[in-house]
């Protein structure tokens, strides 16, 4: 592996490129088709958005989206080892009528643009490796940091702060219950691995080491944190979770002080609608919330919320665009679980995909642009998006147990923008707000790391090639 200031030869590559065995294990190598296969079989699959039954009369009257970015820095340049981390999320309000009215004489106003818009961000900063608190080791560190984190951040848009803590122990909780009255069970203690431990909206002590227990550690992105390497990873899951409990902050907080505008809203978030690597256990939880949320505004005769999960890469959008051709404008197409085994993943026979993280389930949405959506949304009124029944019936492939699903995707049709591929106005708003960018961005980012820690003179330096 090169190092600075080492240079390779020209010629280096060229055992490599005339090596037989490189080349025979290339040969014998596949990937993904890139034609659409059996065009009959996705016709079959294809359902037209008219010939859904709307679960509603109207469409949403506000659009909220969600995104956000993070970034690792070296704060320190004799000592690269030394990493801070950096994460920031937007939602962004939208006014559909004003901003779909914004036009005079023909041109856009874009001071309505922005009028139709509110825009809320938060920032957030973590210690990655080898940057610690006092008489902390790295890992305590990171986890008592995300702890505070978590707990200072919060909305206030609906009087007291609700916090990202509130949201996260929402998740255990049921719609209109205080928060404080949540203790969740968290798997063992960080420390001394004890199990069954309890922990609540504040920090409490471990039954059998006395140690902190914190209510991030339901997250366990501590048992992915690296003392000596990148925290990149854990520091993405934090951003992705953040993102999904600032939707579930204000879904809950429409539930407890305004139910009924929940039925004219729509909530986006970036990526799927799933938890990932160690935070996947909330999946479950947050099945069984939003079920318990459906059946309590049912009760009350209101309208669910709808929600949506809008992907912009990995293997489902690379498989959607390679079928765009085979299917028609305003078309809908379900994926069942053998279609994504042998399709997708190619490997048929595999257990469920989906069944440990998702709580949303995907579809591919032609627009009446051609432009291609993999929108994942939530069964309602509950249920597993994905799961296979003792008979093999799979009820969660059934298009009736996703009745939003019409509704939100004229909503997202008549948002569609050409700022970048597969692109939706709401969401893109968010990822402007959102996003940290890279060159200049950066180098500010680790200046203020390298100020923050009080880092000698010698550790600034701008003009570096950034590392991704």
């Amino acid at each position: 592996m090169p190092y600075s200031n080492e240079r390779a030869s020209r010629l280096g590559h060229l055992p490599t490129a005339e090596s037989p065995l490189i080349v025979e294990a290339l040969s014998r190598w596949e990937t993904p088709a890139l034609d659409a296969g059996d065009p009959a079989a996705i016709a079959d699959r294809c359902v037209a958005l008219d010939d859904l039954k709307p679960d509603r009369q109207q469409g949403p009257s506000f659009v909220i989206s969600f995104d956000g970015s993070d970034q690792e820095v070296e704060a320190r340049r004799q000592y690269p080892s030394v990493r801070v981390g950096y994460i920031q999320i937007a939602g962004v309000l939208v006014r559909v009528d004003e901003f779909l009215n914004a036009r005079v004489d023909g041109l856009v106003d874009a001071r309505k643009v922005q009028q139709a818009q509110t825009r809320q961000t938060i920032q957030s900063v973590l210690p990655s490796s080898q940057v610690t608190r006092p008489h902390m080791s790295g890992v305590e560190s990171w986890r008592v940091e995300l702890y505070e984190t978590f707990k200072r951040q919060a909305i206030a848009d609906f009087g007291s702060p609700y916090s990202l803590v509130d949201s996260l122990l929402r998740l255990h909780g049921k719609p209109g219950e205080a928060e404080a009255d949540v203790r969740p069970e968290l798997g063992r203690c960080p420390d001394c691995q004890a199990p069954n431990q309890i922990v609540g909206i504040d920090p409490t002590a471990c039954s059998a080491c006395g140690g902190a227990l914190y209510p991030t550690d339901l997250l366990r992105t501590h048992e992915e944190y690296a003392d000596e390497g990148s925290n990149v990873n854990i520091l993405t899951r934090v951003m992705n979770v953040a993102e999904r409990l600032l939707a579930l902050s204000y879904i809950d907080n429409f539930a407890r002080h305004a139910p009924n505008a929940l039925g004219v809203g729509l909530f986006i978030t970036d990526g799927p609608l799933a938890f990932f690597g160690p935070t996947a256990p909330l999946k479950r939880r947050m099945v069984e919330y939003w079920g318990r949320l459906c059946r309590w505004l049912e009760q009350q005769g209101y309208a669910v919320p709808l929600l949506v999960g809008i992907e912009k890469s990995g293997i489902f959008v690379d498989h959607a665009m390679a079928l765009a051709s085979q299917i028609p404008p305003q078309h809908v197409m379900t994926l069942s679980n053998a279609y994504i085994s042998e399709k997708i993943r190619r490997r048929p026979g595999a257990d469920t995909y989906g069944k440990d993280e998702f709580y949303g389930r995907r579809f591919f949405y032609k627009t009446s642009t051609d432009q291609m959506l993999v929108v994942t949304v939530p069964r309602v009124p509950a249920g597993q998006p994905y799961e296979r029944g003792p008979d093999g019936a799979n009820p969660c492939e059934a298009i009736e147990n996703y009745p939003t699903l019409r509704t939100t995707l004229e909503a997202l049709d008549r948002f569609q923008t050409r700022l970048y591929p597969n692109a939706v106005i709401p969401l893109a708003l968010a990822h402007s707000a959102a996003s940290l960018p890279l060159g200049t961005g950066r180098d500010v980012l680790t200046l203020l790391a390298q100020r923050g820690l009080q880092l000698d003179r010698d550790s600034i330096g701008f003009g570096r090639t950034p590392v991704y």
